[in-house]
């Protein structure tokens, strides 16, 4: 199924076109934005402009066309407080009946609000935490509270920076007596909401909306940082908030809209964006603020879903947004199912066991099971270099509740669960902090050895026992068959996790259906010639199997991967 949602805003019109996806989530397939400025002079007059609703009409007809192209099965389109305040928004939407075919709803306040909420809690992360969501429109901003699944608190603020700009805005660039006055006209309307959101509790601040990720974008900027390739889950400070709102609101249009970041359709009413979110931050006690892409539109796709009754039972299922995200990449690459699973469950066990040696936590445990679920993604392109494959395929998938530095370590954890070892010389991997290159190959080092412990794909393997030692590692199989093809997988590929521990890695495999028995052991001689039981042969270049070296304990065979194979 396909829809296409549409906000007809007081500052923007847009649309964005999805497609269902099997848990009844969405992929956005096109979207499109236009600056109509609905709302511009109508909360002075009290109605529409004649040009801004041909503008509107043009606007929404080409939609309908893009729409129609998409072959989208429904079209559901809301309009907020422009319209909605407007002596003439009811002749507007009667225009866009007759002219477009599209039937727009005027949607209340508190509605706005509800489905804003809905789009952030599908995009942030709020699992065992709330968060203050505020989106700044044309006429309103919208404030709630919420968690991942319940929401405490919404409300409706007459605030919009076109309404600010028809009350303060008009003088260029904005004098300091009417700075003063904007800023107390906000404290005096937000201040009862936001200490109510104070005394509901909320762990980080979320702004959403075009005019909060253009103050982001222009404040993460002026800070000479790198440009970022998704808003969803960066974070600016409070403080450069207020102090870009005060450059800003000392530049006229023309100088604001040179400025990094700063989109020149904006440049009319940023100022008092700026001034806003900086004042509501201030008010509301937050030291920094989360941005989000997804808005109003996002939220009309959910509600509509979940009126079908799928969304929600999926969300019951699996409540971690960031989960859900990463199974439907696997589900819809064909790669979810039992070897995900069980790669994912003896990378865990490893993790958790080694947590002595490496020092990681949480975090890093929850990037390491997503990674481990969505690991071979890449063989819906071709087997063949199918690492490769599912680094360009993760870090392209849009995937929901992760920040882009997140999504770069798990898109190169897979790169590099099988064959080349990571190097400097690669250019995604070389360009991260050294925090991150080892995070990379550390993890990268688990999966590789749990996901030979598959690779029948069989789920042989049962469980792993760690012993760890100060010069070695030893990983114990409990094995329920015939593990001999999972006995050659783990010797090649255990040397990544010896060079990221310091330590030898041994691999021993003990037979679940024989009691007692001594088991065999079966390490990575790296890429160069035989180990012996106390350190493996290898070479910084190899990722081949080397030879097997050998040692007088009995019937055992040993094949050990070094630190420095």
């Amino acid at each position: 199924m396909k829809l296409a949602a549409i906000d007809i805003g007081s500052n923007s019109l847009h649309m964005i076109i999805v497609r269902a996806t099997s848990d009844h989530s969405f992929e956005i397939v096109d979207r499109e934005k236009d600056m109509v400025k609905l709302g511009a002079g109508a909360f002075r007059s009290g109605r529409l402009d004649d040009g801004a609703i041909r503008a509107g009409l043009a606007t929404l007809a080409r939609y309908r066309k893009l729409a129609e192209r998409f072959g989208v099965d429904e079209v559901i389109a809301v309009a907020t407080s422009a319209v909605r305040e407007a002596l003439n928004g009811g002749d507007f939407l009667d225009a866009v009946k007759r002219e477009t075919g599209i039937v727009a709803n005027v949607v209340s306040g508190d509605e706005e609000a509800r489905l804003i909420y809905l789009a952030v809690r599908h995009a942030i992360d709020l699992t065992d935490r709330r968060a203050l969501i505020v989106d700044v429109g044309g006429g309103s901003v919208e404030v709630t509270v919420g968690g991942a699944r319940e929401l405490r608190l919404s409300q409706h603020l007459k605030l919009g920076v076109q309404r600010l700009r028809d009350l303060f805005g008009r003088e260029d660039p904005l004098p300091a007596k009417a700075r003063k006055a904007l800023e107390a006209f906000v404290r005096e309307r937000a201040e009862p909401v936001l200490a109510r959101a104070r005394d509901v509790g909320f762990q980080l601040a979320v702004g959403t909306s075009g005019s909060i990720l253009g103050l982001g974008a222009a404040a993460w900027l002026r800070r000479g940082r790198e440009p970022w390739i998704s808003p969803n889950g960066q974070v600016v400070r409070a403080e450069e908030v207020r102090d870009l709102a005060e450059r800003l609101a000392g530049l006229d249009a023309a100088a604001r809209a040179r400025l990094p970041g700063v989109d020149a359709q904006r440049a009319d009413t940023i100022h008092l964006a700026g001034l806003l979110v900086a004042t509501l931050l201030e008010i509301a006690r937050a030291e920094s603020l989360t941005l989000c892409e997804c808005a109003l539109r996002e939220g009309v796709v959910l509600d509509y879903l979940a009126r079908q009754a799928d969304r929600l039972r999926a969300e019951e299922e699996v409540p971690d947004i960031r989960r859900r995200s990463a199974l439907d990449l696997a589900r819809r690459s064909g790669q979810a199912g039992p070897h995900a699973e069980r790669v994912a469950e003896l990378a865990l066990s490893i993790f958790d066991q080694t947590g002595k040696i490496h020092g990681l936590g949480l975090p890093e445990r929850r990037l390491l099971e997503d990674a481990a679920l969505i690991h071979d993604v890449g063989k819906h392109l071709g087997f063949e270099r199918h690492e490769h494959h599912g680094y360009y395929m993760i870090r392209n998938a849009d995937l929901r509740g992760f920040t882009d530095e997140e999504v770069e370590l798990m898109a190169l954890i897979t790169r590099y669960h099988r064959k080349a070892m990571p190097k400097r010389r690669h250019r995604e991997f070389g360009s991260l902090p050294r925090r991150g290159r080892r995070l990379v190959r550390l993890l990268a080092g688990i999966l590789r050895i749990a996901e030979g412990l598959d690779r029948s794909q069989f789920q042989v393997v049962r469980a792993v026992r760690c012993a760890v030692a100060p010069d070695r590692l030893e990983v114990r199989a409990i094995v329920d068959g015939d593990a001999e093809l999972e006995l050659w997988a783990a010797r090649r590929k255990s040397a990544l996790l010896a060079r990221a521990l310091g330590r030898d890695v041994e691999i021993v495999v003990d037979d679940a259906r024989v009691a007692g028995g001594d088991g065999s052991r079966v390490g990575d001689g790296g890429g160069g010639g035989g180990g012996t039981a106390a350190n493996g042969g290898g070479s910084d270049n190899g990722d081949g199997d080397g030879a097997a070296g050998t040692d007088a304990r009995g019937d055992e065979h040993h094949v050990v991967a070094g630190p420095t194979a």
